[in-house]
Parts: C-alpha cells; structure tokens; sequence
C-alpha cells in the first residue's frame, strides 16, 4: 500500500443495513470504503451470516488482499477456524467501532491480531504439522491443477487464467480450491510459493 493514501477497505457484508452503516462509519476513521474491484488493501468479511465458508472464498480469490473476519464469536475453535480459512485477524460479535477500524489499520499493517491463547494454540499446531510434514507436494496435483498453480505463481487472476487455459472462471475456482485443500495451505500466495520452490515448472 502507498503511503500517501488511506487504506482501502472492501465489504464482504450479506447484511444491507449493516453494510450501510458501515460504508458511512468507517471514513470516519480514516478508511476508504471502496468495492471489491477496486483494489482494496483489506476485505472485511462478516462471518456473523456467511460463516466461514464466505471468508474462505473471498481468501481464496482476493490475491494479495489482507482478510479479516468480522463477527466472529469468542471461541477459540471458531477463531481458529477464521484463521485457518485465510484471516489474518478477526473481530469478535460485541467488538466497538473502535476496535473494528483498528484492526483494519493493523490487518493493512500485517500486523496479526489474535490473543495471547489463541496465538500459543496456533504456534502448537504449527509445531505439529511441522513434525507431521503435513504440507503436500506439487506432485499431487493433476496436470490442469499444475497448470493453474503455476498461473497463480505467475500472478495472474481467475479470470486471466479462464481466459489463458479457454475455461470458465467457475472452474478455475474449483481447481483453486482443489490445489489449496491439496497443498494444505490457505492462500494463493502459499501456493504459488510452494510451485516456485518445487522446481517444476515446464
């Protein structure tokens, strides 16, 4: 992000009233509301009535976008399930205005907002899949599934890489999802690290 502008901020938001209210509030705090085409820094996700499949589309597809559940309540299973799905910080249900427009600032600074318990909870499973080498190879992988990861490397979007492959944007999703659950990783960014790394490319 520029340094001489506000960040950018992108509702993912079922509720209208909610949206709404939230689009006037958070200029206020020195947020740009803008949509999800317009390049936004971060896309808040309100898992209140999307749940968590909602914020595990919007990590999948907003490349190079910080994701921060919004709504989430004060369990520990379900912050972790926010954090698994790509969120790099969560709001809880009763959090203020305050408190949600600070952890926008922080999700645009990559500052991971998390406590303490669920930091030391997550830092174990680290430890775990570690030991486990639970992370999966590029080898997996089916040949098209190769191919879209290695377009996902090479930066482009979905819809570049329909147009690139001459297949539908849904289907590029499925083989997005398809490569993460493969890969065990919860972000674009991840995969293409590990399509680099691997040395496969053609």
């Amino acid at each position: 992000m520029r340094r001489d502008r506000r960040p950018r901020v992108a509702l993912v938001v079922e509720s209208r009233p909610y949206r709404d209210a939230l689009a006037r509030t958070l200029p206020r705090y020195g947020l740009t509301v803008v949509d999800r085409s317009e390049d936004p820094d971060v896309l808040l996700v309100d898992v209140a009535l999307g749940g968590v499949g909602s914020l595990r589309d919007a990590a999948a597809t907003a490349q190079g976008v910080r994701v921060l559940a919004v709504g989430v309540r004060d369990i520990d299973r379900e912050v972790l399930s926010c954090i698994e799905a790509g969120a790099i910080g969560y709001v809880v249900l009763d959090a203020s205005l305050d408190d949600l427009a600070e952890a926008a600032h922080r999700a645009v600074r990559d500052e991971p907002l998390a406590s303490p318990h669920v930091i030391a909870t997550l830092m174990r499973r680290v430890a775990a899949l570690s030991e486990g080498g639970a992370q999966a190879s590029v080898g997996g992988l089916t040949s098209r599934e190769l191919e879209v990861a290695e377009l996902i490397e090479q930066g482009l979007s979905n819809k570049e890489i329909a147009a690139h492959l001459s297949i539908a944007v849904t289907t590029v999703k499925n083989h997005v999802h398809s490569i993460l659950e493969k890969l065990n990783v919860h972000r674009r960014g991840e995969a293409a690290s590990l399509v680099r790394n691997s040395g496969s490319k053609a």
